[in-house]
């Protein structure tokens, strides 16, 4: 069956509603958006349907959403659940949360995000967060492995890239240390949000904030989220360092009183958090290098936001790496 006919026969008659009146209409992806959104109206009636794509994450995500919004349901900072049934298929609907996507605007104020963080981080839950899971040797080997099939496309194809793909694999020598050092710290997960890009932070009419997409939160290192937050290309050029330490900083000094190993582990992923950026966008697509990645990533050209990553990890561990991106002002990873 397809969606139509999901709702139709199975959402709908669960739901109490009738099919011939909903009203179904696709949302506008964003960028990085691996499922789709749809709107489903009846009367004065909104849900939002969302549909499931990634084959790797068909049971686990939308089970993770569900279960999400229903331990998030009373302090509602999330949309409110409607309808989950794996035996329906990957689709999840939940209550449409009306108010404003921060996304590309810097927020004047980070402090009712922060809260919802420090809200959330004791709930009981027993699933890890997307991708936690992956030992971080793992993801060094990864990182290596993208930009090594970079560094060879860009000696055939574009030989400016090839000085900083050099500059890269360096950088990965010279941060091996980060990796293990953070891999051997002892972390004390909690409920994180994850994927915490402003693109899924909603200014509701009365001010308060909600957030949405859970589908890979779960239990996570909250340095981790914290880093994440931080470096996310949605934001990472919207706020300049003092900004940002002003705005984690009650998240960080609540999380300290419980981890005295949180500020170290902080520190460490604030060097690997731009090369695992930086990887992911220099080989989007894989085996699609020979078509090169969009021509601007999150509201910036490719080569800036590029620059910007590496210039991040050869500052570390100086974190105000402002200064330093002119020096590599002439740097190219794809044609201009």
């Amino acid at each position: 069956m397809n969606l139509q006919e999901i709702i139709q026969t199975q959402i709908a008659p669960n739901l109490g509603l009738s099919p011939k009146d909903l009203i179904l209409t696709p949302r506008r992806a964003l960028e990085f958006q691996s499922n789709n959104l749809f709107d489903l109206r009846t009367g004065d009636l909104h849900f939002i349907v969302k549909e499931y794509l990634k084959a790797s994450e068909l049971e686990s995500a939308p089970l993770h959403e569900y279960r999400a919004l229903q331990l998030l349901s009373p302090l509602d900072v999330a949309p409110q659940p409607v309808f989950y049934d794996p035996a329906v298929g990957p689709v999840v609907v939940y209550e449409y949360l009306p108010g404003q996507m921060w996304d590309r605007k810097p927020p004047s104020d980070l402090s009712g995000m922060i809260d919802i963080w420090l809200r959330i981080q004791g709930l009981p839950i027993d699933w890890p967060s997307h991708g936690s899971d992956r030992p971080l040797s793992e993801v060094e080997d990864g990182i290596r492995q993208e930009v090594s099939v970079y560094h060879d496309w860009a000696v055939r194809n574009y030989p400016p890239g090839e000085r900083a793909a050099e500059i890269c694999l360096k950088l990965l020598d010279k941060h091996h240390s980060a990796f293990e050092e953070c891999a051997s710290l002892p972390v004390m997960p909690c409920f994180c949000r994850s994927d915490p890009r402003f693109a899924n932070v909603i200014q509701r009419p009365d001010g308060r904030l909600g957030l949405v997409d859970w589908e890979d939160s779960g239990l996570r290192d909250p340095a981790r989220e914290v880093a994440d937050l931080i470096t996310h290309p949605n934001q990472e050029d919207l706020l300049d360092w003092e900004e940002w330490q002003r705005a984690i900083d009650p998240y960080c000094r609540a999380r300290k009183t419980l981890d005295s190993w949180f500020e170290r582990r902080l520190h460490l992923y604030m060097a690997i958090f731009p090369l695992w950026w930086m990887s992911i966008i220099i080989n989007r697509g894989g085996s699609q290098l020979e078509k090169l990645p969009a021509r601007s990533v999150n509201g910036l050209p490719v080569n800036d936001r590029l620059r910007r990553y590496l210039t991040r990890a050869v500052a570390w561990p100086e974190m105000n790496f402002a200064s330093n991106l002119e020096k590599l002002i002439d740097l190219r990873f794809f044609p201009a």
